[in-house]
């Protein structure tokens, strides 16, 4: 039995409408249910930009917005997401779910294929359905044609920046919406450019070499920044976010699996792994533990990893091997709130002071991403405090000494925050 598709009568145009479905006809319509912070619909998103552009004017592709977070159901916040995740289709706000009812959709990303009759002709679910949506368009009789090749990307201003990595007089700033990696140098001048990368998300530094995580290419790599060689240290990640080289090993946050994985930095071999893969906030040894797309990393003084959980909005530990949460109660709780409880809002960056190094030694400083804050934790006390407020989705941070450098990526700029003066000024854009 044919089902007829709900009109598209709901919600907000954000991008190219409006567009009721019979006005679309007789094009097929695949409408895509997402949220802008969820990583596997982030990940979908190359292949429904390459659906729009081989089908042209057979198939309309149109982003339905269905916000979990508070934050994510703000129109101006999912305009920019829209500009930064380079989506040139269609995209409706749905910010009470009106549509995800009618529609049934139980899960991000869903899509939804309308054939030119207006009749759902089928359902898709996850990631990794570009096949089985090829051959569903191809069934409706449509064919594909051939595209242009894309122009490559120019340089120009910062362009939603995700990390940060100061070392000495050597910036290097992870600019995401740009696909590069770029280096500057202490007066703030632009020295070069690594490209291309698809989304370079974290960065690290260690020996003279540069390693980068590619959170929409899947991939991590090593660059030698006296000879430049590029060396490719993993591949089929899934959403590498966060990156930790230390002496002997190499940790990778993977946001898409919710796992942390600690591989020897010589081997390359996996050592142990954090999560089982399920998205869930659970502590415990190991894989007995679950995480939720993990999005940052950092190492104190006294040994213990930190990172923080954008989905579950936590602040969680790995210490003896063992997960523990230090802030967070679920997927859906989360919030605004320095005590009882203390609750944040996907939160991306995480960076630990060191002791002696004269400001917030043994602190924790929580880029408090939907928030829009700069947020402090001692882990001794277990108390939160706000230090920066009205900041645009903060990602990456990274701190040396009473510098804290923030990726402020909705803002497309890195700011110095002065932890000994209580003030910050812009340091690149």
């Amino acid at each position: 039995m044919s089902v007829r598709a709900p009109e598209l009568d709901r919600g907000e145009w954000i991008a190219g409408g409006p567009h009721l479905l019979r006005e679309l006809r007789p094009r097929a319509v695949l409408l895509d249910f997402f949220t802008f912070g969820c990583i596997n619909c982030m990940n979908n998103l190359p292949m429904l930009i390459r659906l729009q552009a081989r089908y042209g004017d057979t198939l309309q592709v149109i982003g339905v917005h269905s916000g979990k977070f508070a934050h994510e159901k703000d129109a101006e916040a999912i305009r920019a997401a829209v500009a930064r995740l380079g989506i040139s289709y269609p995209v409706l706000n749905d910010p009470e779910g009106a549509l995800v009812d009618q529609y049934a959709v139980k899960a991000w990303p869903t899509m939804v294929l309308v054939n030119a009759e207006g009749y759902i002709a089928a359902t898709f679910r996850g990631e990794a359905q570009g096949v089985a949506i090829d051959l569903a368009l191809r069934k409706l009789g449509l064919l594909p044609r051939e595209c242009a090749a894309e122009s490559p990307a120019l340089p120009g201003p910062l362009r939603f920046p995700e990390a940060v990595l100061v070392r000495c007089e050597q910036t290097f700033i992870a600019n995401s919406g740009g696909g590069d990696v770029r280096e500057y140098n202490a007066a703030g001048q632009l020295v070069r450019r690594f490209t291309p990368f698809r989304t370079p998300a974290a960065l690290a530094l260690s020996e003279g070499m540069l390693y980068i995580a590619d959170r929409a290419g899947g991939s991590v790599c090593r660059i030698d920044l006296r000879t430049e060689e590029r060396t490719v240290l993993f591949e089929q990640l899934r959403s590498p976010s966060a990156l930790l080289v230390e002496e002997k090993t190499i940790t990778i946050a993977e946001a898409g699996a919710h796992t942390v994985t600690v591989y020897d930095k010589e081997t390359l071999q996996p050592l142990q792994t954090f999560g089982n893969r399920f998205e869930a906030l659970r502590d415990g040894a190991g894989e007995a533990a679950q995480l939720a797309q993990p999005m940052g990393l950092t190492r104190c003084d006294d040994g213990t990893l930190w990172f923080v959980d954008a989905e579950s909005s936590a602040l969680r530990s790995i210490e003896n091997g063992h997960v523990q949460t230090a802030v967070g109660e679920g997927l859906f709780i989360w919030g605004d709130s320095d005590s009882d409880p203390i609750l944040l809002q996907h939160p991306q960056g995480i960076a630990c002071g060191r002791i002696g190094d004269g400001c917030g030694g043994g602190r924790l400083f929580i880029a408090d991403t939907y928030n829009g804050k700069l947020k402090v934790y001692d882990p001794q006390s277990g108390r939160m405090m706000t230090l920066m407020a009205d900041l645009n989705e903060p990602a990456g941070l990274c701190k040396q000494g009473c510098s804290l450098y923030i990726a402020e990526s909705g803002a497309h700029r890195v700011i110095r925050y002065d932890l000994s003066a209580m003030s910050f000024e812009t340091y690149i854009a």
